[in-house]
């Protein structure tokens, strides 16, 4: 339950940082995060930053009544090797 609760929680704020923009990156030290209403934004964006090298871990949509959807990506860039 507190899990639940806690991703609950850092999902809002996450979220809330998105509102008015195309989209938004959130990085850690582990993982990056695109946020976004549209799925095509984030994808050219990530496109853009990684420059077609990257890795996409998983792709959530939330939806919502009273607010736009939102999808967030979790991905990674691929390092360049030689």
């Amino acid at each position: 339950m507190y899990k639940f609760i806690k991703l609950s929680a850092l999902s809002l704020f996450v979220l809330s940082c998105s509102y008015g923009h195309d989209y938004k990156f959130i990085s850690t030290s582990f993982t990056d995060f695109c946020i976004s209403e549209d799925e095509d934004y984030c994808v050219k964006a990530i496109n853009d930053k990684c420059k077609s090298n990257y890795l996409i871990d998983s792709m959530q949509k939330y939806e919502y009544y009273i607010d736009s959807d939102k999808i967030i990506i979790k991905f990674k860039c691929k390092e360049k090797n030689g």
